[in-house]
């Protein structure tokens, strides 16, 4: 169910799917039996493309609604029907949970990508008769930026658009994005991946490629004078949340230094890893301390009063 408005429009990430969130270009020739080559229809092949995951919690936690326009012209080919597009979204959904299980918490669990807006029409290679049509929903048109803006209440003028073709940019464009918010990501762009467009959306520096990043992150509660960390079981909790989510992702955790007011993480990789590292860590605890004590612990890294 789409959230209720707001009184302000809020700023989105909006987002292609294919070769921009999940692999497909590169995917082996399993992934096209029975299909035309680059109809990616079977969930068994949604994987995602390496840093798509780290880029997408920190775009979120900066405040961005994820909202993805696919062209899905496999299914007006025959290769597929929607079930089998919303099969392969399900599947990522699990992957951008950290989930390798269909476990059903994990669609409906407070999703990265907010809404999943497909368009299965195409007019010149399409065999399905109701769907061998030109469609005000198919990129490059802008029919599906445009309906996510008006019932998800965004703003397009205050959005970004990434995506691997020009048609992604044309059709956000057509909607109202700033052509300067559009960013192709592909082999033989400046951008090379959807990694590569965060880091730019959020003004991070640039980082020397070296064998191994080291950053820093720091979460400082909602309330610092109430000094919330100066109890031992809320510290320890922190602490057992962030060694835990390293082990989970594979992050080195180099060293935590835990205060009253604040606990700082360094971890062994980029400064948007980092962030995606915080943002995971946040929502845990806060999870846990609202169950524990009816009120979140850190702030939201988007709250404007903050």
């Amino acid at each position: 169910m789409p959230p209720q408005h707001t009184n302000q429009p809020r700023p989105a990430i909006f987002l292609d799917r294919d070769d921009t969130i999940n692999r497909n270009a590169d995917l082996p020739d399993g992934a096209w039996e029975g299909v035309r080559w680059g109809d990616m229809l079977k969930p068994e092949f949604a994987l995602l493309v390496p840093g798509a995951r780290e880029a997408l919690i920190a775009l979120k936690d900066a405040g961005y609604a994820l909202i993805v326009i696919t062209n899905q012209g496999g299914v007006a080919r025959a290769g597929g029907t929607m079930r089998d597009v919303d099969a392969c979204n399900d599947r990522m959904r699990m992957h951008l949970r950290g989930s390798d299980h269909d476990d059903e918490r994990v669609l409906f669990d407070d999703p990265l990508i907010e809404c999943w807006y497909s368009c299965p029409f195409h007019p010149e290679t399409g065999v399905v008769t109701h769907l061998n049509v030109e469609h005000e929903w198919r990129k490059p048109h802008c029919g599906m930026v445009t309906a996510a803006c008006k019932e998800l209440n965004l703003d397009p003028a205050r959005s970004w658009m990434v995506g691997d073709k020009q048609r992604d940019l044309d059709a956000a464009i057509a909607a109202g994005v700033p052509e300067s918010k559009t960013i192709r990501v592909a082999h033989d762009s400046p951008v090379a991946d959807l990694a590569h467009a965060a880091r730019l959306i959020l003004e991070l520096d640039e980082e020397p490629h070296h064998d191994e990043h080291v950053s820093s992150a720091t979460l400082s509660p909602i309330d610092p004078y109430a000094h919330p960390l100066s109890d031992d079981k809320v510290r320890r909790t922190v602490e057992s949340a962030a060694n835990a989510l390293a082990e989970r992702t594979g992050i080195k955790l180099i060293e935590i230094d835990t205060t009253d007011a604040q606990v700082t993480v360094t971890l062994g990789t980029h400064k948007l890893g980092a962030l995606a590292f915080m943002a995971e860590l946040r929502r845990s605890t806060n999870r846990w301390h609202r169950s524990h004590t009816g009120k979140d612990l850190w702030p939201s890294a988007n709250d404007p009063s903050i």
